[in-house]
Parts: C-alpha cells; sequence; structure tokens
C-alpha cells in the first residue's frame, strides 16, 4: 500500500510543484499588503493526497515569503471588504470535480468590494477546460471582477480573460514573460457604457438626440472625451424621476442619479456633483476629489439714485447744523422786531410778523419772490440780504456737492454675511438638496433668515435658476451656489454698460463640502476613469473647456472672459477696491440717477392739477349758490 501511495506522488508531484510555483511567482511579484489563501475543508476532494499535497506546498512557498491569511471558503457567505490592496488565491479541486466549488466561489465573490482594481484574484484549478474557464471568467466579469487569472497546469496553462473582446467576453491565453494581470481598459472596443446626466447650463447643456450626441459645456466635453478614449459606445441616460442630483429620502432610499448608480443601471455618473453626507456609504467617487463652498450670490449694490443723493450727501451733522443756522436766523430776526419799537421813525408802518411769516418771508427771499410788508429800516433790510446771499452761498456748495456726488458715485454697501439678510428685501433659489446641505452648517437665526425668503426647487428643474440675464436692480433673485458656478455666474451677468458684475458673492460662505463625480460601488472602471479626469485636472484641461464655453455661451458679455480672468480662483471681489475704482471713475448722468428730477416734477405737476382741479369745483360751488339767490 505504502509502495502505491509513494508511485502516486512520484507521479504527481512534478505537476504539483509546478503549479504552486507559477502561482507563487506571481503572488511575489505582485506583493500586495495582504494576500488571501481560501481553501475547502469541507470539499471531498480535500482527502486526496494530490490536493492536499499541492495545498501544503502552496501555504509553504506564499507564506514564507508574504504576509499571508488562511481562510476557509465555509466561513463566508460574502467576501468580507478590504481596504488595502490584496491577492485572493482559490484552489479548486482539478477538472470536473471543481465545478461545484466554483459556484460556491462566484455566489461569495462580492460585487460591492470597493476599488477593484486594487484586488486581484488566482484560481488554481489544475486540468480545467476552455469551457469552464469560460464559465468561470463570465461569473467574473457577472461580479464586476476585473483582475482574475486561471493557473490549469502544463505549457502554457495560464489563463486570462478580455471581457472587451469583439462578439463579447473571452478567454486569453498567457505566455511566458507576459505581464500576470495586464491593464484592461486601454481599448473597450464599442463595450456600451451608460452615463447618467443631467442638463446644467453651467457644466453641461445637452445637444441633441441627447441619448447619443451626449452634451456640450465642461463636463459635457469630458464625458465625451473619455468615451473617445476608451472607444466605448457611450448611451447618455437621464434620471427616471427627472431629479438630477438625487436626494436621500427618510426611509432610506435615494433619488435621481445616485438611484440609477446603485441599481446597476448606469456606469459612470460624470457630472460633477456634491456627495451628500448619507450617499457617501453608497458610492464610490472619483479621487483625487475637490473642495467646495456653497456661496449666497446677491444682488450687486448700484448707483445711489438721485433722491437718494438729496438725502445722503451730507452727513447728519451737516443737516443738524442748516437746522441750527434756520431756527438762529428766525429767532435774531424776531428778536430785531420786539427791539424796532424802540426806535421812532415818521412814515414808517411797523409790523410784527409772526415765526411762520418769518418762515415764509425767508422762503420767498430764497427762492427770488418779493416780499410784502418788507421793513425800510437799514438794518433789516441788511439782514435779509445776508440770509439771500447765504441762501447763494448754499445753493452753490449744495449743488457743486451733488454735481460731484454724479461723478464720483458712491455704491450701497454688499452683503457680505447671512445676517445681513435681514436688510435685503429678495427671493433665495436653491434646490432641495442645497437646502438640507447648509442647515447643518448655519445657526437657527441664519437658517431662519435663508428660509423666510427661500424658494426651493425641485431636483428636476435644477437648471432653470443658473442663467436670468438680468440688468435692472428692481430684480429680486439671489441664489446659492457652488463657489465655481457663482465665478461662471458673475461672469455671465456682467453688466456692461455699469462695467460692473451684477451679482455679489457674499464672502461667508456656507458650506464646504466634497465636489467629485460617482460611480457605483466596485466598479471596475473606477481606477481608468480617475485617472483620466485626474490628467484633465492636472493638466489644465477643465479651465480651458470652462473659458471656452465661456466665450461661446450665448448671452454672456463681451466683457466676460476678461473679468472671468481677473476673478482667478476668487470667488468674490475686494468691494474697497472697487469702490475707489468706481469713485474714481466718471460715469455718464442717465435716467436713473436723475430720477429724483422728474419725480419732483410729476410731484409739481400732479399738485398744480389738484390745484386746478380744486379751482374750478369752487367756482362751479360759486356759480350754483349765486344761482339760487337769484332764483
Amino acid at each position: 500500500m505504502k509502495s502505491l501511495v509513494g508511485f502516486l506522488l512520484q507521479l504527481y508531484l512534478p505537476g504539483i510543484y509546478s503549479l504552486a510555483e507559477i502561482a507563487c511567482r506571481i503572488a511575489v511579484e505582485q506583493n500586495v499588503q495582504v494576500t488571501y489563501l481560501y481553501r475547502c475543508a469541507s470539499c471531498p476532494a480535500s482527502s486526496e493526497a494530490d490536493y492536499s499535497a499541492l495545498e501544503r506546498e502552496l501555504y509553504r512557498c506564499v507564506a514564507s515569503r508574504l504576509p499571508v491569511i488562511t481562510r476557509n471558503i465555509e466561513a463566508h457567505e460574502l467576501e468580507p471588504l478590504r481596504r488595502t490592496d490584496s491577492l485572493s488565491i482559490f484552489h479548486i479541486p482539478a477538472a470536473e470535480k471543481g465545478n461545484a466549488l466554483v459556484r460556491r466561489i462566484l455566489d461569495m465573490l462580492n460585487p460591492r468590494q470597493r476599488r477593484k482594481h486594487l484586488h486581484k484574484y488566482l484560481f488554481i484549478w489544475p486540468a480545467a477546460g476552455r469551457h469552464q474557464l469560460l464559465r468561470l471568467f463570465r461569473g467574473c466579469w457577472a461580479k464586476k471582477l476585473l483582475y482574475g487569472l486561471a493557473i490549469t497546469g502544463g505549457a502554457n496553462g495560464t489563463f486570462d480573460f478580455d471581457p472587451f473582446a469583439w462578439g463579447g467576453l473571452q478567454v486569453v491565453q498567457r505566455l511566458d514573460g507576459d505581464v500576470p494581470y495586464p491593464r484592461k481598459m486601454k481599448n473597450l472596443r464599442g463595450y456600451p457604457l451608460r452615463f447618467s446626466m443631467f442638463t446644467d447650463p453651467l457644466m453641461a447643456v445637452p445637444r441633441h438626440p441627447v441619448e447619443t450626441a451626449g452634451y456640450m459645456s465642461v463636463d459635457g466635453v469630458a464625458a465625451r472625451v473619455v468615451g473617445e478614449m476608451l472607444n466605448a459606445s457611450v448611451t447618455y441616460v437621464l434620471p427616471a424621476d427627472n431629479e438630477s442630483y438625487g436626494r436621500c429620502l427618510p426611509n432610506g432610499n435615494f433619488t435621481g442619479v445616485v438611484t440609477d448608480i446603485m441599481g446597476g443601471h448606469t456606469h459612470f455618473a460624470p457630472n460633477s456633483r456634491f456627495v451628500l453626507d448619507c450617499i457617501w456609504p453608497a458610492v464610490e467617487v472619483l479621487y483625487p476629489y475637490t473642495r467646495r463652498n456653497l456661496y449666497l450670490v446677491v444682488p450687486a449694490s448700484e448707483i445711489q439714485p438721485e433722491y437718494l443723493i438729496f438725502v445722503r450727501v451730507f452727513r447728519r451733522t451737516v443737516w443738524y447744523l442748516l437746522l441750527v443756522t434756520l431756527l438762529v436766523v428766525v429767532l435774531v430776526f424776531w428778536l430785531m422786531q420786539r427791539l424796532q419799537r424802540r426806535i421812532p421813525r415818521r412814515g414808517v408802518t411797523q409790523f410784527q410778523a409772526t415765526w411762520y411769516e418769518i418762515l415764509e418771508m425767508l422762503g420767498k427771499t430764497h427762492v427770488g419772490e418779493p416780499v410784502s410788508r418788507l421793513s425800510s429800516f437799514s438794518s433789516m433790510r441788511t439782514f435779509l440780504m445776508g440770509w439771500i446771499l447765504f441762501s447763494y452761498v448754499l445753493s452753490t456748495i449744495y449743488f457743486a456737492k451733488l454735481e460731484s456726488g454724479f461723478v464720483r458715485p458712491s455704491y450701497e454697501e454688499q452683503v457680505d454675511r447671512v445676517d445681513d439678510l435681514a436688510h435685503l428685501d429678495v427671493h433665495i433659489y436653491a434646490v432641495t438638496t442645497i437646502y438640507e446641505a447648509v442647515k447643518h452648517s448655519l445657526t437657527e437665526h441664519q437658517y431662519n433668515l435663508l428660509e423666510n425668503r427661500s424658494r426651493q426647487l425641485p431636483l428636476g428643474i435644477t437648471t432653470l435658476y443658473y442663467q436670468p440675464l438680468v440688468r435692472r436692480r428692481d430684480r429680486r433673485a439671489a441664489f446659492i451656489m457652488r463657489d465655481f458656478h457663482a465665478r461662471d455666474f458673475l461672469a455671465i451677468t456682467y453688466d456692461s454698460q455699469a462695467d460692473r458684475p451684477a451679482y455679489h458673492i457674499a464672502r461667508e460662505y456656507l458650506r464646504s463640502m466634497i465636489c467629485t463625480y460617482i460611480l457605483p460601488m466596485g466598479s471596475p472602471f473606477l481606477h481608468r476613469f480617475e485617472s483620466l479626469y485626474s490628467g484633465f485636472l492636472e493638466h489644465g484641461f477643465f479651465e480651458h473647456w470652462r473659458q471656452m464655453d465661456l466665450i461661446t455661451r450665448v448671452g454672456a458679455s463681451p466683457n466676460a472672459e476678461e473679468f472671468l480672468e481677473d476673478l482667478g480662483d476668487q470667488t468674490d471681489t475686494d468691494s474697497g477696491f472697487n469702490e475707489v475704482a468706481a469713485r474714481n471713475k466718471k460715469v455718464v448722468l442717465t435716467l436713473d440717477i436723475l430720477q429724483g428730477a422728474f419725480y419732483l416734477w410729476a410731484m409739481g405737476i400732479g399738485i398744480s392739477c389738484i390745484g386746478f382741479a380744486l379751482e374750478q369745483a369752487h367756482w362751479f360751488w360759486r356759480r350754483q349758490i349765486l344761482s339760487r339767490n337769484n332764483f
């Protein structure tokens, strides 16, 4: 009996050692942080000599060189999640005996294993046929496994799979000297990729037909370039519920793009977006991602119109001084009247004016009207002449100051803090998810200021509030935007006539959040998309596409590109510098500035009409009384 076992071992040992050596060499070349050896304790073949010998030799070779963890397949219904790069080695019984274990392994593979490009798999299946390997690799690809290698023994008995071959997945034989786990994303050969995209007028503008033509603008161009570089057949999918960014529901479900991503209906969401706190565990994100700030964008302050300049052209102390001067003049004139009685004068009719008659007399002299009952003695005439000269000097100074206010305009104070909203009458537009995001970072008082003025929009129409091309100050629209959206929005709505932006970004940001692109959990495309989008960012393609899109955007100001370059990466401008520049710049007088004069003119016409109507009514009433008396 012992001689028979020895003979069998001599037959099988060369094959056993060759399989173990190949697997060991591949494991050492990968040199991952953790190597997992999976064994099947309940398999009938585990008691066979060749199976046990191969298992022992494999463990001896790999464990002596690498950090190894041995696991029983029976102990895991689902493959545990891993945070580091790994190599999983499965030992399968030879030929047809391994079919049952292969099905068990495929059921155990975790399709939601994060960072699939970091995890590689090695299947040792002696004497397996091509049809068996095809079933194995198809099951692996169904679980989104990207890097899997099978060793069957014999000459050139190492096999890989190509999921992007023409006609579908194919088994590929690896020759000696080939890279064990080659990159498979260089050419997808028309593989049908599905991108979740939605309209965003600053990042993704649809072309028609949108399902195949895709989108323009920054995210749209990047998605089309990715499809062309990968040689893939891309279909653009809109969210079924028309809620673009997606939000978290109380029952733990999601809406919008996140639903399509989690359900496996789409492969990639190339629209740049915020990842809400509740969505993080459900998706994978491209790295490196960026942090974006949420800002409040309010209408920019404008030049103070004339009817405000009449009030604000002097400080309060000047108005107090003018009032005191008038009261002193009235008091002096009243005292002179009291004292003039002590001086007898012949042929001069002395009069005693009340305080309101004194005001009437001073007002008439101010506008150049003759004054009845004017005193003839020299002291009173001298006083009145002094008052007239003072009126002329005062008028000259006032209108000179008023003219300087026109030539060097001043602007109202900008809103730079959320608390300043208490003094601003605007409607704040934002989608529901943004309000949910900022609620956790603001105080109750600040959030109430936003909520009382909020006009929350459903996710299906998130794009409509980004493109109002307003130029007038009577607009009452404010927005909550991402920082780079706010920069582009300021450039789009740049007012060329006023040579300044029509909107202002409050310097106090509402919240800082992750901004990135998302994929399904365990996506095999993560690493490839990550390298492409990182390259776009590092080589400045995103900024170039954004500037080119700004130049060709419909409705953009001709000065928008220069203004955007001046903004740089800053989301707000130096208000002090802009105000000084505005004060040193002459402006053309327009109806917006001179409207106060027209208001006064209209008021005078209205009072004249009312007076004329009263005169006519009085004349008609008198005529009616006279006619009754005659009868």
